[in-house]
């Protein structure tokens, strides 16, 4: 009784955090924008500087004095911006007027924007923090590991419904302006290929013509190329001894193969390598391989590491970007299985999942 009044407050919270957000009807702007804000006086003297997100360039650059800081300058277009202190950080939409920054919050306000941005950001924190509480509350209750799974996977079914309501309404408000574009990053996150295509159709041309979108733009056709049926896409990378590695030196050679994107630094990359060595153990062979594709990391570091966990499939190193420019992956781990004849089989393995799917088509 306990669960189903908690996931009716769900519903009627999440109904609550529908409310539109919406700046279409804001009055115009001075061209001047003041951006200030404080920070620990520990940071007297530090450059900090303000970045376009979508563009990845500054756009101004202050030093702090006394624990504060002050940005000042002309608006020649309304822009998505990032300040960083240290490990601190806020977002903010660079327009016309005085904007104070709250690194607290990660946020800013006293423009018209940068409200509507602070109240989708509640909104989506609120939601966040409802499926802590659940999950917590189910946790408790239910002892039974896969009776647990299975309220878990219904709940999280009806939170990602609400929380796709949520975004689908801030975007429907905000189509022409950066807030639009922000919503679409956000889905992009989890969104199907398909969903974002329909995003993108809802954007006006001046926020489609920006290029954070047309980066999401691009990486939705790289998904589109690269998903489950579809052929893989080779690469060759030179290796610290001056040879060259393809992944076709593997794949597509008659073999099932798992390929593992990961890198030296990412703790759930490694967490990953007991589940792969319970199956490389069970299926190397002639019909199964794994390849390990070190990426954003330094050769030396990703050695380190082979050396620590002691892996003994092949590995290709220093792949750098080369999941992300051709796989549109955007995190690791990302592990994908490829079929004895190159056609992608499945994306995003992880865990009990990957060692399933290597079991099914393996028959085993």
């Amino acid at each position: 009784m306990k669960t189903k009044f908690t996931l009716f407050f769900v519903l009627t919270l999440a109904g609550c955090l529908l409310t539109v957000v919406s700046c279409k009807k804001t009055p115009p702007s001075p061209p001047e924008y003041i951006v200030e804000g404080n920070v620990s006086e520990s940071a007297n003297g530090k450059v900090l500087y303000l970045m376009d997100y979508s563009l990845r360039k500054n756009l101004d650059s202050t030093v702090v004095d006394s624990g504060k800081f002050v940005f000042k300058g002309i608006v020649d277009t309304v822009r998505y911006c990032r300040i960083n202190v240290d490990r601190e950080y806020a977002n903010l939409i660079l327009e016309g007027g005085k904007i104070t920054v709250d690194f607290e919050k990660h946020n800013a306000s006293g423009s018209p924007l940068n409200q509507v941005l602070s109240d989708y950001n509640q909104q989506k924190d609120s939601l966040m923090k409802l499926s802590y509480q659940l999950y917590t509350q189910m946790k408790e209750q239910e002892k039974d590991p896969q009776r647990l799974k299975e309220r878990l996977d219904s709940a999280n079914v009806l939170w990602m419904s609400v929380y796709y309501q949520t975004l689908d309404r801030a975007l429907d408000a905000n189509t022409n302006n950066v807030i639009g574009m922000i919503v679409a990053s956000d889905l992009a996150m989890s969104a199907t290929t398909g969903k974002m295509d329909t995003v993108f159709a809802k954007l006006s041309s001046d926020i489609v013509g920006l290029q954070m979108v047309q980066r999401l733009k691009d990486r939705n056709e790289l998904l589109k190329k690269t998903a489950e049926g579809m052929m893989y896409t080779d690469f060759t990378v030179e290796q610290p001894d001056g040879t060259k590695k393809s992944l076709s030196d593997y794949v597509g050679k008659g073999k099932y193969v798992l390929v593992d994107f990961w890198a030296s630094w990412c703790g759930p990359c490694r967490g990953e390598t007991p589940n792969m060595k319970e199956i490389y153990s069970k299926y190397k062979g002639d019909k199964f391989e794994i390849v390990g594709v070190a990426v954003w990391d330094k050769p030396e570091d990703s050695k380190k590491a082979i050396e620590e966990d002691k892996t003994t499939w092949p590995q290709i190193l220093n792949a750098q970007e080369t999941a992300q420019k051709l796989y549109g992956v955007n995190g690791i781990p990302h592990i994908m299985l490829i079929g004895p004849d190159g056609t992608i089989v499945a994306r995003n393995l992880r865990d009990k999942a990957m060692i399933a799917k290597v079991a099914e088509v393996l028959k085993q």
